[in-house]
């Protein structure tokens, strides 16, 4: 876990541009560093300028797989706390590579409520 006193970063990765701008006005009032990648290798550009303590990310990127760049994450950065944003959840796996399911079709506030719990 992060040091209490320090806020959290999240980087949000998603192929969709509005998805990443309703989290983008979900997120704008928790506090911390908030990035937003629309691929695999932008969100790895962005991680190598500072790694985060949130990723967030959607499972179909234009340039990989979310599930597989949130494992990834999970082994270069075993702090970081990791969530798939998606509609539906992969049959398994997901708890054993410590990722958190997201719903896609949750409503706003308890999106926000859980991204407030990640950070």
């Amino acid at each position: 876990m992060r040091e209490p006193s320090n806020p959290p970063s999240f980087l949000f990765v998603d192929a969709d541009p509005r998805a990443l701008a309703a989290l983008r006005r979900l997120s704008r009032y928790l506090p911390g560093d908030k990035r937003f990648a629309q691929g695999v290798r932008e969100a790895e550009r962005l991680m190598g300028e500072a790694p985060p303590s949130v990723v967030v990310s959607g499972q179909g990127l234009p340039d990989g797989d979310g599930l597989c760049l949130l494992t990834c994450v999970r082994a270069r950065h075993p702090r970081a706390v990791c969530a798939l944003h998606t509609s539906q959840p992969p049959a398994r796996g997901l708890r054993e590579k410590g990722i958190t399911w997201m719903d896609r079709a949750a409503p706003p506030q308890q999106v926000l409520a859980l991204l407030a719990s990640l950070g």
